[in-house]
């Protein structure tokens, strides 16, 4: 996946996407460079090569 494709989903759905959604962006971007989970915040973040970086929250199971 690429980062424009990352960007277009994750507008998409609000920021606010599912553990399926996560996996497969993590497993199918090697332009991702870092990952971060912020429990304070309970919000993630994906930093990649070439200069994207998201930060968005992931729905718990049974909203999904």
């Amino acid at each position: 996946m690429y980062s424009h494709e990352i960007e277009e989903k994750l507008k998409s759905e609000n920021y606010y996407i599912d553990s399926d959604t996560y996996s497969n962006i993590c497993y199918t971007s090697q332009q991702i460079s870092r990952v971060k989970y912020d429990p304070f915040n309970n919000d993630y973040n994906i930093w990649t090569n070439d200069n994207y970086h998201w930060t968005f929250k992931i729905k718990p199971r049974g909203e999904e």
